[in-house]
């Protein structure tokens, strides 16, 4: 008769082990679950990219002639030319200015000043370079004024409206200038809702691409 020592099963009756005393293989088995998931869908992306489902909705982005009036939420906007001007700073740094000349108003029965820094309304792309900038000033009426506060008054014609980028050095002047303005809707931009509705980027935007002319350098 084969004792339990020499059969290798514990005494008592109880049951051997397979894995040490405290250690629990459930973590390694979800582990590997967990990692044939990640590999599963890291296939499914590599199919979608290859067959393009990752490319640009177009439909959602609407070429615009410059001079184009276009509406976005309680504005209008016409956007006809860039002028660029090359600019040195007090510590001899060359950048460019590019600002979007256009006119504006708003369609709405209050005073209100376009959002143009943070997700701002605003955005430029410069082809050649990639190179993609918000705003950094806005400029109103013919004097090109800029006062902090300042907003369209409900009720008058459009006034003269201007939009100012910044690039890097790296900039060329070429035309045309990509200068985009989104379509704004109004809403409660909360996760949980509950919040004010106030005005928002949409999914839609509208791309002047402008013709560019270049100022005498500053500085």
């Amino acid at each position: 008769m084969v004792s339990e020592e020499q059969s290798g099963r514990p005494q008592g009756g109880a049951r051997r082990l397979d894995h040490p005393v405290g250690q629990d293989p459930t973590p390694l088995k979800t582990g590997a679950v967990l990692l044939a998931i990640l590999l599963a869908l890291c296939v499914v992306v590599a199919l979608v990219w290859g067959l393009g489902g990752f490319k640009r909705r177009t439909d959602l982005l609407t070429i615009t002639a410059p001079g184009a009036k276009i509406s976005t939420g309680p504005f209008e906007f016409t956007f006809t030319e860039v002028t660029a001007q090359q600019k040195t700073g007090f510590d001899d740094a060359v950048s460019w200015q590019l600002t979007a000349i256009g006119a504006g108003r708003t369609t709405g029965n209050e005073s209100i000043a376009p959002r143009y820094t943070g997700n701002g309304m605003f955005v430029s792309k410069d082809t050649r370079s990639g190179e993609v900038q918000e705003p950094d000033g806005l400029r109103w009426g013919a004097a090109q004024s800029f006062t902090e506060g300042a907003e369209f008054t409900p009720g008058l014609p459009p006034i003269e409206f201007r939009v100012q980028f910044k690039y890097s050095e790296r900039y060329v002047p070429a035309d045309p200038f990509r200068f985009v303005v989104f379509q704004l809707e109004y809403r409660d931009a909360s996760l949980l809702g509950g919040q004010d509705k106030q005005w928002r980027n949409s999914n839609h935007c509208y791309e002047y691409r402008l013709p560019v002319r270049v100022l005498p350098a500053d500085g």
